[in-house]
């Protein structure tokens, strides 16, 4: 990865965001290493990218495998000036970034599972992890994404859920730079407009992109287990699902198909 021609391929938005570049041949986590500078009084917009993860991190504490040159990894930290409620539908802003990054480079029929997945045929292209930290009053935002770009047939038999990569998709890759730039770029455009405009932009786009969406689903959330059909996002960007008892918004679990269609 290298930053000068990086950052020949930003957009004017992304530019704006971006006041340090760090590049890492290997390290535990982009997010951990963020937060870890957060902590130690760094202030600026920042980027860490890495070639590979010896510990990356998914939701709910889940390894995010992460062989060197098999996938890209970054966290871009912003200071961030709205309330914390505005989580749960920025990491829907994320994913639909990344998604719209991809298929600017070809990779077409890209979909999205409720909260911030990214499918092909119902296989993980990537994910996202968005963590806040509050330092000195003020609050730091890190948006961590992963992308699987090549990965070995040995990390593929690893990973207990069905994965895919961009490689397998798109057949000719675009360079490192060239990739990181497209979704920073639509990342960082996406996040200005959020912020004059909030979610309401983004619900629609949210919803044509949603694999479950008008289909019968699962939601587990510890114990707590609810069977309905998904009517796709709210306003808020929580997972509206219409049960037996009416329709509830739902703010945080883990999707599953319903095994038995509902009457």
């Amino acid at each position: 990865m290298n930053e000068h021609v990086l950052r020949n391929l930003l957009n004017v938005e992304a530019e704006q965001s971006i006041s340090k570049v760090q590049i890492f041949d290997e390290i535990d986590s982009t997010n951990s290493e963020s937060l870890r500078q957060i902590q130690s009084g760094a202030t600026e917009n920042r980027l860490v990218v890495a070639s590979s993860q010896t510990a990356g991190r998914g939701r709910r504490g889940r390894q995010w495998l992460s062989p060197k040159n098999a996938g890209l990894y970054f966290s871009l930290t912003r200071s961030f000036p709205l309330e914390a409620s505005a989580l749960q539908s920025l990491s829907l802003v994320t994913a639909i970034s990344v998604v719209e990054a991809l298929h600017e480079l070809g990779a077409a029929k890209l979909t999205l599972k409720w909260p911030n997945d990214v499918l092909y045929e119902k296989r993980k292209l990537g994910g996202i992890l968005l963590e806040l930290q509050l330092k000195e009053a003020t609050r730091f935002l890190v948006f961590g994404i992963g992308v699987n770009i090549n990965l070995p047939a040995d990390s593929i038999a690893s990973i207990d859920r069905p994965v895919v990569d961009l490689q397998s998709i798109v057949g000719e890759l675009p360079t490192p730079e060239a990739l990181l730039a497209a979704l920073l770029n639509q990342l960082c455009r996406n996040l200005y407009d959020y912020e004059r405009n909030g979610f309401s932009n983004f619900s629609r786009r949210w919803n044509e992109l949603d694999c479950y969406r008008l289909s019968d689903i699962v939601i587990q959330n510890g114990a707590s287990r609810i069977i309905g059909k998904s009517l796709g996002v709210g306003a808020d960007g929580s997972l509206l699902v219409q049960t037996s008892s009416g329709t509830q918004s739902i703010t945080s679990g883990e999707i599953f198909p319903s095994l038995h269609p509902l009457s």
